[in-house]
């Protein structure tokens, strides 16, 4: 049974994790382009900046802010399954995003860089 809550916890995690990087990602766009005034031309010099560094720079800052903040709600929710090893389980909930992001990411630039 303990090992369905951790299963079960963990895709929940996942979904919201998934959910808060992408709503960052969302809010970080609106507010560049609300207070930078973006069009076409300035979106597309961000992201070709230093042949694709801006474009890192702009999906690594909100992967960096979820992070953050799900360490406590994962802790929170490990410590309410009693899971001995809450570090650990943080640590698993995190791979699947950060390996997600580090395959996908330089495809994605090579699509935006050359279109």
């Amino acid at each position: 049974m303990k090992i369905f809550l951790f299963v079960v916890s963990y895709i929940v995690l996942e979904v919201i994790s998934s959910f808060l990087y992408v709503g960052l990602l969302l809010l970080l766009f609106k507010t560049m382009k609300i207070i930078f005034n973006m069009n076409e031309e300035k979106w597309s010099a961000v992201f070709t900046y230093k042949k694709g560094k801006g474009l890192y720079s702009i999906m690594i800052f909100p992967f960096l802010l979820m992070t953050v903040l799900m360490f406590p709600i994962t802790m929170f929710g490990f410590e309410l399954m009693n899971v001995e090893y809450r570090v650990l389980g943080y640590i698993a909930v995190m791979m699947l995003p950060t390996i997600i992001l580090c395959l996908e990411l330089p495809k994605l630039k090579k699509n935006i860089i050359h279109t």
